[in-house]
């Protein structure tokens, strides 16, 4: 099975799961949003969003580092991952306990910091969880992750519905989301240990090692957070929890969406890793093809969402939640640089360049932070939104920067400039037509843009018949 092939199967195996799990989630959503109202969706959010910040610390570029890693030296996977897991259980314990004392000086509300209690063990399964996650990342087998991922979904939507029934309020809420997210790790777990058991090892030379190679990735990982978080911070201490649940509600419609390049980026890392061991051609051919399939489906996202944000918040959240369809029409831009960026950002780490992404980070969160301050006051959401779309064009731009000049990979510019051509014309028909139904609106842009990007051939003949399976 030639890589392509292998990726195209890892990818299209998680983004079916993905679609599954995105529509039980947003199911979930609907009606957490709905139960809880703004001010509650605002303190849920606020919570997970809080904990986001301090969980990236236990990740620190370690998922990505894990996995090249792993690709390198397999007969070693198993003392790779005991250690990582070893000192992740010890972060864990510092960094939560930090981020809870820190807590209640910032927050007064005892369901904010009851609720930052809880989730602590959810963000820790997360973290946890990179680990078995790594593994079958590294062997092109994430189709039992995928499973994993909907059962777990399907159980949290039934706690949800359990805590709704018996009237939990928030603290049920994330008491379900953490349930599931333990559950899940362990399920991940269970299912890696007949292959490589994943048992805590205690080699500090072996973490300072680790830790001092994921520096250079893990700082950048760590000011990336800060700078897509921090927003929802200033706004729950300068504004209000319905200004907070306003603008984070947009985030779980674009958190879903992000899961697309997150999870194709993630399948062809070992590919590219190996690919710079074969020479800059082998890089380029990878390089050329994940950047088409970010323009492919990134460009049409963007155009279509905001042809339909509004309808399309109300229609998840409810009516209370149509002001999250402006903060939506602007923040669904971050997904295309997302897309672009994590093409261009893979590349530089799998050619072991992560250093030169740690000053573009440092410098968009401080802009991040300091602009905020500034506009959050007098704008609200809509000034947030705004500076998130900036800092993240900021990032795109400065990896593009270095992959083009530096690494001297370019994309072909081809299938980009048919994707837009394609979304033009989606967009078109679909204010033509100004349909009332939302459903009706997605499924005539959808058609409208696949039919064209067929007949203007935008994907290339040598990528289908790379992904026809062999009749061997």
């Amino acid at each position: 099975m030639s890589n392509t092939r292998k990726i195209a199967y890892n990818t299209i195996v998680q983004i079916i799961s993905r679609v599954i799990v995105t529509a039980i989630s947003l199911v979930a959503l609907a009606y957490i949003a709905r139960y809880l109202g703004v001010v509650g969706m605002g303190k849920y959010n606020l919570i997970f969003a809080y904990l986001g910040l301090f969980g990236v610390i236990l990740d620190f570029g370690f998922f990505l580092l894990q996995v090249r890693e792993i690709t390198k030296n397999p007969e070693r996977e198993a003392y790779i991952i005991g250690n990582v897991l070893g000192l992740k259980l010890t972060l864990s314990i510092v960094v939560f306990s930090i981020a809870y004392v820190a807590a209640l000086f910032l927050y007064h509300d005892p369901i904010i910091t009851t609720g930052i209690l809880i989730g602590v063990i959810s963000q820790a399964s997360l973290s946890y969880a990179q680990i078995p996650i790594s593994l079958f990342q590294a062997r092109l087998q994430m189709d039992r992750i995928a499973m994993v991922n909907i059962v777990t979904r399907l159980i949290y939507v039934g706690l949800i519905a359990w805590s709704i029934q018996t009237n939990q309020g928030v603290l049920g809420i994330v008491l379900s989301a953490t349930i599931a997210n333990v559950l899940a790790y362990v399920i991940q777990t269970i299912l890696i240990w007949p292959q490589t058991p994943t048992i805590p090892l205690w080699d500090t030379k072996y973490w300072w090692h680790f830790i001092k190679e994921a520096a250079p990735l893990g700082v950048a990982v760590v000011l990336a957070t800060v700078y897509f978080r921090i927003d929802s911070i200033i706004l729950s201490l300068m504004q209000s929890n319905y200004a907070v649940g306003i603008y984070t509600t947009p985030y779980k419609v674009i958190e879903v969406v992000l899961t697309v390049p997150t999870i194709f980026m993630s399948s062809v890392f070992p590919v590219l890793t190996r690919a710079w061991s074969e020479g800059q051609a082998a890089v380029v051919r990878v390089f050329r093809k994940s950047f088409d399939f970010s323009a492919l489906l990134g460009i049409p996202i963007v155009v279509g969402t905001m042809l339909v944000s509004t309808p399309l918040m109300i229609t998840i959240a409810g009516t209370d939640f149509a002001p999250s369809g402006l903060a939506l029409k602007i923040l669904i831009w971050t997904t295309l640089m997302s897309f672009f960026g994590a093409v261009l950002n893979y590349t530089i780490i799998a050619a072991g360049r992560q250093t030169l992404l740690t000053l573009p980070y440092l410098f968009a969160t401080i802009f991040n932070i300091v602009a905020n301050l500034i506009f959050i006051p007098r704008y609200s959401y809509v000034g947030a939104a705004y500076i998130t779309v900036i800092t993240e064009a900021f990032v795109m731009v400065y990896a593009a920067i270095l992959v083009f000049r530096l690494l001297k990979i370019t994309p072909t510019w081809t299938v980009t400039l048919k994707a837009i051509l394609a979304s033009a014309l989606m967009a078109g028909v679909m204010v033509w037509l100004r349909m009332d139904s939302l459903v009706g609106n997605i499924a005539v842009g959808m058609a409208v843009y696949g039919v064209t990007i067929f007949l203007i051939g935008a994907v290339p003949k040598e990528i289908l018949k790379e992904l026809k399976l062999s009749r061997s």
